[in-house]
């Protein structure tokens, strides 16, 4: 893996990697409570060597060696996958078709690669996405600040009539101009991003590389904290001296020897496989996953010997037997 693909955290001065679960924990809530009145969304990577990139920047790096693809690239595969997925007949909600702004979260709630990054209010669900798989490997937790940041519902009733890849060009532009990012929030959540309290970020892809690690955002975060400020912020005892004042981004690595561990502590949580994939969809990938417990298989009655069904035909079945129901 080179040197662009795997990202080193703590080395670039905008991670720790925590000791014990119950420094994990802390490092939660000493981010959330270390200046007031300050909003952080959060991700959670099983493997984190993976770079912060959307699923669309993801699909069109070729070469790590090679530039990362510019936001004209991302944008024509962008048009291209929007004007496909509406002559398939997607987005049409009700007889009125969505802008392209909910048909991009739409799209990207199903899987098909976008610019929108999948983040979460809840840094607990963050904490599950962290430590569920690739038990190998360390995992990380994410925390940004999108305090300032614009949020763009994928349906906005106040909207007036106009083009629908208006909201997404406005928004776009806005954040190339401003060189920062911008949320997403689902107007009417599936039960799926309920469970999750899911939302999006995203931007314009910026002309010049990020912060280290972190590919496709335009985010302005300035001097790294270092690791000496980040440790004496997720220290034990009460608060010391030395730790930053602000912190845009923060990466908590897990490190893989933990990660059952902070699951099982999760659980009390209510942060579980079932609760945060709650569709036939989540039942599915479960299954696929042998997260699913079948065995041992339970007693039952074959079908042969199950003399207490009920009646020996069901309702209807005899007459159709014989040619279909009699007149009378």
């Amino acid at each position: 893996m080179t040197a662009q693909a795997a990202p080193a955290w703590v080395r670039s001065g905008w991670g720790h990697r925590a000791d014990s679960q119950d420094e994990v924990f802390r490092a939660v809530s000493r981010i959330v409570t270390l200046s007031a009145h300050r909003r952080y969304v959060w991700r959670g990577c099983a493997d984190s060597a993976f770079r912060v990139r959307s699923s669309l920047l993801r699909s069109l790096v070729v070469d790590e060696a090679e530039p990362l693809p510019d936001e004209r690239l991302v944008r024509q595969h962008e048009v291209a996958m929007l004007r496909e997925a509406r002559e398939w007949g997607l987005g049409v909600e009700s007889g009125t078709p969505a802008s392209d702004l909910a048909l991009l979260a739409q799209l990207q709630r199903h899987g098909l690669p976008t610019r929108l990054l999948d983040v979460t209010d809840n840094p607990m669900t963050a904490l599950w996405s962290a430590c569920e798989g690739a038990d190998d490997r360390p995992g990380v937790l994410m925390a940004f600040d999108v305090t300032a940041l614009p949020t763009h519902d994928t349906v906005d009733p106040h909207r007036a009539p106009g083009p629908l890849d208006r909201s997404l060009r406005a928004a776009l532009r806005q954040s190339a101009v401003e060189s920062r990012p911008f949320l997403v929030r689902p107007t009417v959540p599936d039960a799926r991003m309920r469970a999750q309290e899911g939302l999006f970020l995203s931007g314009a892809v910026p002309a010049s590389p990020g912060a280290t690690g972190i590919d496709g955002l335009p985010l302005r975060l300035g001097t790294p904290p270092g690791k000496e400020r980040l440790a004496v912020l997720f220290g034990e005892g009460a608060r010391r001296a030395g730790r930053p004042a602000a912190l845009p981004f923060c990466a908590v690595v897990v490190p893989a020897r933990l990660k059952a561990t902070v699951r099982a502590h999760l659980t009390a949580l209510n942060r579980t496989r079932r609760v945060l994939f709650p569709d036939v969809a989540g039942f599915r990938d479960a299954y696929r996953g042998e997260h699913v417990a079948l065995h041992p298989l339970p007693d039952v009655v074959p079908a042969q010997d199950d003399t207490e069904a009920g009646g020996s035909q069901l309702p209807g079945l005899e007459t159709g037997l014989r040619g279909g129901p009699q007149r009378r």
